[in-house]
């Protein structure tokens, strides 16, 4: 330290910090490419069901993703309340990696890519055939 002046980095703080107030989202149905990732307060989003490329990954206080079959990119990885995904066939990169409470993903089989890393509730993936890009890793518990 010179002169009684310290540099020091300060690292940014989570990117939950930045999001922990929000919990209405329904005016950001019109954005086109949306992150809001971690935000843990967000349960409602089915006004976003028109965003093309929607981030929500850690939002875990979501549970109802069936108004978000229309989006192109939807990554929800880390949502351990959904458990009902049967909306999302149309959706062409879909990231359910860490989504535990996920069961059945029969209805998966036109999604384009798709992750289900350590979904460790899913047993048949027998459906999921025509499925360009399959991420399976952690996934215990198949047997079909």
């Amino acid at each position: 330290c010179m002169t009684n002046v310290c540099t020091q980095k300060i690292p940014p703080p989570p990117i939950a910090a930045y999001c922990a107030g929000i919990r209405d989202v329904s005016a950001l149905g019109k954005v086109r490419s949306l992150n809001l990732r971690d935000c843990t307060g967000i349960t409602d989003v089915s006004a976003l069901g028109n965003v093309r490329m929607l981030e929500l990954a850690g939002c875990t206080g979501i549970t109802d993703v069936s108004a978000l079959g229309n989006v192109h990119t939807l990554g929800l990885g880390g949502c351990t309340g959904i458990t009902d995904v049967s909306a999302l066939g149309n959706v062409r990169s879909l990231d359910l990696s860490d989504c535990t409470g996920i069961t059945d993903v029969s209805a998966l089989g036109n999604v384009r890519s798709l992750d289900l890393s350590d979904c460790t509730g899913i047993t048949d993936v027998s459906a999921l055939g025509n499925v360009h890009t399959l991420e399976l890793g952690g996934c215990t518990g198949i047997t079909d």
